[in-house]
């Protein structure tokens, strides 16, 4: 990150200057904050993605233990990290997270553009709505599981991921910015629930629902494609429900929605790199079929969606579950109590 100028500023003794009118510096300050914090997403990718590739070449080099099934390099003293299960489960996370954040980060570029520059108002409206609501899910989801695969990817190095002689715990320190500036993932995930969702009468929200089930139906129709579109479609069934919980609850009690928001957060973060793995699988199965020069690579994108339906998706329901938990617990302590042992 040092590119990057992270440090403490000291006003003290300055003089301050009036900058636009009076009243109006916080609304045209998130001009500019908005932009950033898309920015600030893209970073949690970036830094997930340099310490996947690491993890990725580092699997490949060392070796330690044999295979459960037996040795697969059986003229060698061990086998590689790639035979263990749970080494596989680190780097699978790692790619499913960093090859569907890459589509998001993408569609919600487009929509910045299309916004200004699509053809007609109601385009326009739609790309503004959908990235204004996509904003806070790419700055936050997009950090925080930036810097899970940050440490999972140090994870795979075992003892050396945690010295400086690999640059691993470095990713790891440059990661942990990300879910602090720009509005920590907290204030992301406030503003997705407080603001976002029931501005325009819920208008954006709908709009992403019917995104995601139009492309479900139209997956669902083919074979090869309608298991994964199933399980989306349960995912974004949880999300819905959510959204109507929210409506019901959060309203009659705001602090029910500041208990669920971070969760809600997430929620919404997997189903929309659900609809991205979705739009790949579509587009690598048409290559399949039609012939390709690179048929594993595409065959790598179809097994990654698979994974992602098996071991993200199913984290929907339980997001759900703690939304409903309300904030009785949360908010029942007196603070001294806190303190208590």
């Amino acid at each position: 990150i040092h590119g990057n100028a992270t440090c403490v500023m000291n006003y003290d003794g300055a003089t301050g200057y009036m900058v636009g009118e009076e009243n109006k510096g916080l609304r045209a300050m998130f001009i500019m904050m908005n932009a950033a914090r898309l920015g600030v997403g893209l970073q949690g990718l970036a830094q997930g993605e340099i310490a996947y590739q690491n993890a990725v070449v580092y699997a490949g080099d060392r070796r330690q233990g044999r295979a459960l099934t037996g040795a697969q390099d059986p003229e060698e003293k061990a086998d590689t990290l790639f035979v263990h299960p749970d080494v596989r489960r680190m780097l699978m996370d790692g790619k499913a997270f960093t090859e569907s954040m890459r589509g998001l980060v993408l569609w919600g570029a487009l929509q910045v553009d299309l916004a200004d520059k699509a053809e007609t108002e109601e385009e326009r409206r739609l790309a503004n709505d959908l990235v204004s609501l996509l904003t806070p899910v790419i700055k936050g989801y997009g950090t925080a599981k930036g810097y899970d695969i940050c440490t999972e990817s140090q994870q795979v190095y075992g003892g050396h991921g945690y010295i400086r002689e690999w640059g691993m715990e470095q990713f790891v320190r440059d990661a942990r910015i990300a879910m602090i500036y720009e509005g920590t993932n907290g204030i992301q995930a406030m503003d997705l629930v407080g603001r976002k969702l029931g501005q325009n009468g819920g208008r954006a929200i709908q709009a992403f629902f019917k995104v995601v089930a139009d492309e479900i139906a139209e997956a669902k129709g083919h074979e090869k494609l309608a298991g994964f579109a199933e399980a989306l479609e349960k995912a974004n069934g949880e999300l819905q429900k959510s959204t109507l919980w929210f409506m019901q609850h959060g309203m009659t009690n705001p602090n029910n929605a500041g208990a669920g928001a971070y969760h809600y957060m997430h929620l919404m973060g997997i189903v929309s790199l659900g609809l991205m793995w979705l739009r790949m699988s579509k587009a690598a199965q048409a290559a399949l079929e039609a012939g390709t020069d690179n048929p594993k690579y595409y065959e790598a994108k179809l097994v990654t969606a698979q994974y992602f339906a098996e071991r993200f998706l199913p984290d929907t329901a339980s997001l759900r579950r703690k939304i409903e938990g309300g904030s009785d617990a949360i908010m029942a302590l007196d603070p001294e109590m806190f303190a208590v042992a």
